[in-house]
């Protein structure tokens, strides 16, 4: 038996940034004759394991480090379920039932564990249902709504974060670290600027509603973008703005606004426009955190959240 410690975890992480998938098909059982047999996948973000089912085992996925989401789907390949599975936010693992479709997205840096009941048997995967984004149901009900994603470093994140949920179009908001060197930072780790992650927000916005262009207007609205690593009272390269993008095709978009920013300027603007190279989402009492702590600080004034949620792109 396999004994699953840190250094085989951080042995698979290791080897996973060396492949946009890999399967580590382990067996932690001395005979594959026993009750259960497990793999061990890392998984980087971005990647993802199909949507499938097995027809004859319940199966369980463990996070032993990361955050992934596992969701599972009906025969139309429509969402029934969806949650998130983090460690350090208390929530380990999911079982699964025979037969139903599932897979898993990688959201950060991850390495878990599958659990199937049985011996092991090659090929147990009953198919790969086929995911078609945006289209209508057979019983009439109206398609997804598309989804795109931008990162954000505009200082402190609390206030960031919140500037952003107000903006009509945006879908979902998470705090988190960008861009720095080390992994799975800490918020303590993060906040003796050592690490050269800058506090962003991920923001998800569906682009039918609200296009990547005004979002970045909006975010030249809450930030001096001509003040490097800091934002308010806040000082430090983890202050830093900047915009990280995951899909090549924005970058025309974010050097067009970034331009007209220019304009506006004499000296130039160093707000850092880049790649995204990884992120990492911070502790789970710093996401919301003005919406669960109102008198909180924040180094944005009030009239920015109020602006934010009147503020209407023009067609």
């Amino acid at each position: 038996m396999k004994i699953i410690d840190d250094q085989l975890i951080s042995g698979v992480v290791e080897e996973a940034k060396n492949s946009p998938r890999l399967r580590m098909n382990y067996n932690f059982h001395q005979s594959l004759d026993d009750k259960c047999h497990r793999f061990l996948n890392a998984l980087m973000p971005g990647t993802s394991i199909p949507v499938h089912h097995h027809p004859t085992k319940d199966e369980t996925f463990v996070v032993l480090k990361g955050k992934v989401r596992v969701s599972t789907y009906n025969d139309d390949g429509e969402v029934v379920e969806s949650c998130v599975l983090c460690p350090a936010d208390g929530r380990y693992g999911v079982d699964i039932p025979k037969n139903v479709w599932h897979g898993v997205e990688c959201l950060e840096p991850s390495v878990l564990l599958e659990c199937k009941a049985g011996p092991f048997v090659e090929h147990e995967v009953d198919g790969i249902l086929e995911i078609k984004a945006n289209r209508s149901d057979s019983d009439g009900q109206q398609p997804k709504e598309p989804r795109k994603d931008i990162y954000l470093a505009g200082g402190c994140f609390w206030g960031t974060e919140h500037f952003f949920k107000q903006i009509e179009g945006v879908l979902e908001t998470e705090v988190g670290f960008a861009n720095g060197h080390t992994p799975n930072p800490t918020y303590k780790e993060v906040y003796t600027d050592t690490t050269g992650y800058a506090e962003t927000v991920h923001v998800r916005f569906n682009p039918e509603v609200v296009s990547l262009g005004f979002l970045l207007q909006m975010f030249f609205k809450a930030i001096d973008p001509t003040s490097l690593n800091k934002q308010g009272h806040d000082e430090g390269t983890r202050y830093r703005t900047g915009i990280y993008y995951t899909n090549a095709e924005d970058l025309p978009v974010i050097e067009k606004i970034y331009a007209e920013e220019q304009k506006k300027y004499d000296q130039p603007l160093v707000v850092e426009k880049r790649p995204l190279e990884n992120f990492y989402t911070a502790e789970e009492y710093h996401q919301d955190y003005l919406d669960k702590t109102p008198t909180g600080y924040c180094h944005l004034p009030l009239s920015l959240f109020e602006f934010a949620r009147k503020a209407k792109e023009k067609k």
